[in-house]
């Protein structure tokens, strides 16, 4: 059932850094609420199983709230994986089919090691609240340089970093349930971000990566650089590097896989009925 299983961190800054995520290669098709069990056993933010089949690669992404169209960094993790098992060329890219379609992975020779994910163009919404009738608390509108929304992401882009704490400036913020995501320049080219949710700031670099394909361009553009170095400031930071097109942006970092191991689970879970993976 399971031939390899992996904990991979990913845009790695430093020893157990990173966005965390399982990998878990498998030999057969295995039923959803199993994939369900297992990544709550996990405890991981994501697992990814990778179901290897006829030259090309299946993936289906499940975190503790049930399973994603999208597996953001953890199809780095895949890729990762394959790349370490043999299971894919290591100087070739890789393309992971996943319920939302295909994602292209690349692998680079300089810096040596470093794994890329393309992202497709994202259109930034307007901001969802009317600043002038609502101004958030702690935070000057001359600070400010853009406001864009992203899914449930709500950008805020700063003129530089921020003096005081950002806490109270999010759970003041006029919509309760967002995500809000702070950003501000770096003396070099690129910018540092933090993330925040309904219980606070997030220790952990969030899983889906969409955002971005927003930020980096409006950064590039005010930088006048395409290619910039993103820091995540959180409990788990993260390192970053983006490169913009004209139709894309490519995030690239370093991966690391921290235990791998091939599992007993297949003895736990008897002769469980394959059913449908995908």
């Amino acid at each position: 059932m399971i031939v390899k299983m992996f904990l991979i961190n990913t845009f790695i800054d430093g020893l157990f850094t990173g966005g965390q995520a399982m990998v878990v290669i498998l030999s057969r098709r295995i039923q959803a609420h199993l994939l369900q069990a297992m990544a709550l056993e996990f405890k991981a933010p994501v697992t990814a199983y990778v179901l290897p089949s006829h030259e090309r690669f299946v993936v289906r992404y499940f975190t503790a709230a049930g399973e994603q169209k999208s597996g953001g960094y953890a199809a780095l993790a895949a890729a990762k994986a394959l790349y370490f098992v043999g299971l894919a060329p290591p100087d070739q890219p890789l393309h992971l089919e996943g319920r939302d379609g295909q994602i292209l992975i690349h692998p680079s020779a300089s810096p040596a090691g470093e794994l890329s994910l393309v992202l497709p163009p994202v259109k930034a919404e307007p901001p969802l609240w009317d600043w002038a009738q609502n101004p958030p608390a702690g935070l000057d509108q001359a600070a400010v340089l853009g406001l864009m929304t992203v899914g449930p992401y709500h950008l805020i882009c700063l003129a530089e970093r921020p003096a005081e704490s950002l806490a109270a400036t999010a759970a003041a913020w006029p919509l309760r349930e967002s995500r809000l995501v702070f950003s501000w320049p770096l003396e070099q080219a690129g910018y540092e971000l933090r993330c925040f949710g309904a219980a606070g700031e997030e220790a952990e670099l969030p899983v889906d990566l969409d955002f971005h394909a927003a930020l980096t361009p409006f950064w590039s553009r005010r930088q006048g650089r395409a290619r910039l170095e993103i820091h995540h400031l959180a409990q788990r930071q993260a390192l970053l590097r983006a490169e913009l097109s004209a139709e894309t942006v490519e995030l690239a970092g370093q991966m690391q896989i921290v235990y791998k191991a091939a599992p007993t689970i297949n003895e736990l879970a008897g002769d469980s009925s394959p059913g449908d993976f995908f």
